[in-house]
């Protein structure tokens, strides 16, 4: 079956078929094997040149080389773990087939129209999105030059918008997780005051959490999900970890909340307990950028009419697709959120969309990368 809106004709029979071949590969982060040799196989057949990462799952394509005008898109390839029908199972219920199906399109029509390109393309699969740890790799493997713009897109739930809808900006909240060590001094349970007791020093630490405040009107949050601590029930505890969220609408607030983090844990950091974290992951928020959303902006009431241009939807969610901007390898750049009537939600196992919008998402990414040329210097 071939669907055709304005002059952007995609084969919806092989979007399909991508998107029901990448579902029975999903893998998780950094083991998308099956997943990159498909997407390679695919690319072949387009004849679209690619280079895979050399230490990684992975690839980076390439349209019209040679142009000093370089555009980006992404797709990224992972998939979740997750216990489906009984037993466990790796899915892709959050979509990443889909956005993979949809990149491959954009490939597929720009191979048969080069000419529209109005610069080099470079189609990125990037791997270990839900690990938020994937967009960083990319950056420091070489690969991608620098961009003038980077578009993504990530289908979006029902409850915020309905199929025939898209907004021209994700607008993807800056999240980060610490895991953090606490130790202190163990002695019996009976004699408490010879110890310094982990638990007593998270509790504080916690109370402090909750109390942090920011001079904003912009969600934030500040949440310790786990913790553990304590093997014996007559023994002060010397040893304890936990992990601690943070959101912030924006990645100022996020370097506001997370100094403020840093401040209650030294203040908690006395009399025998010492503090350290272990490990970090960040997933900074949106950096809107007004050439690369106007861009999308009329690609999607190209598509689907003005009525399915939504505003910005406000979502709790997070996105390493964000990093191309923060650490500057993208000059502008935007997500496309894809309306589809997606039940009964993202990261939910069993999860249906309308696939439908597997036509019109490429058709709203092709007609934005032909749009990219005519953004200001």
């Amino acid at each position: 079956m071939i669907m055709d809106t304005q002059t952007i004709t995609v084969d919806a029979q092989q979007l399909q078929t991508d998107f029901d071949e990448l579902a029975s590969r999903a893998e998780t982060a950094f083991n998308e094997v099956q997943t990159t040799a498909y997407l390679a196989q695919r690319l072949d057949e387009l004849g679209v040149a690619y280079q895979k990462f050399a230490h990684m799952t992975g690839l980076v394509a390439t349209l019209n080389p040679g142009h000093r005008f370089v555009m980006g898109m992404r797709a990224d390839i992972d998939a979740l773990k997750q216990v489906y029908q009984g037993r466990p199972q790796v899915l892709h219920s959050c979509g990443h087939n889909a956005h993979m199906a949809i990149v491959l399109a954009v490939a597929a029509y720009f191979k048969t129209h080069e000419a529209e390109l109005p610069g080099t393309l470079k189609l990125i699969f990037q791997p270990a999105e839900e690990t938020v740890t994937g967009a960083e790799k990319v950056i420091q493997s070489g690969l991608v030059p620098p961009l003038d713009v980077l578009y993504g897109l990530h289908v979006c739930p029902q409850s915020e918008l309905a199929l025939g809808q898209a907004e021209a900006l994700l607008p993807d909240i800056a999240t980060r997780t610490y895991w953090v060590t606490i130790t202190g001094r163990t002695a019996h349970a009976g004699r408490p005051w010879l110890g310094a007791n982990v638990i007593d020093a998270f509790s504080t630490l916690n109370e402090r959490f909750k109390q942090l405040k920011l001079a904003t009107t912009t969600p934030y949050s500040i949440t310790t999900t786990m913790f553990q601590a304590g093997e014996s029930s007559n023994i002060v505890p010397d040893r304890g970890t936990f992990a601690v969220d943070l959101r912030a609408r924006t990645n100022e607030s996020m370097d506001q909340l997370q100094d403020q983090a840093f401040t209650a844990m030294r203040a908690v950091a006395v009399d025998g307990i010492d503090i350290q974290v272990d490990e970090n992951d960040l997933s900074p928020a949106a950096i809107p950028s007004k050439p690369a959303v106007a861009a999308m902006s009329q690609a999607v009431t190209t598509v689907l009419g003005t009525a399915g241009l939504v505003a910005p939807v406000p979502t709790q969610g997070g996105d390493d697709f964000h990093f191309y901007a923060y650490d500057g390898l993208a000059k502008e750049s935007t997500m496309l959120g894809l309306g589809c009537d997606l039940t009964p939600g993202l990261h939910v196992p069993g999860m249906t969309f309308d696939h439908q919008a597997l036509v019109t998402g490429a058709q709203i990414m092709i007609e934005a990368i032909k749009l990219s040329g005519k953004m200001p210097g």
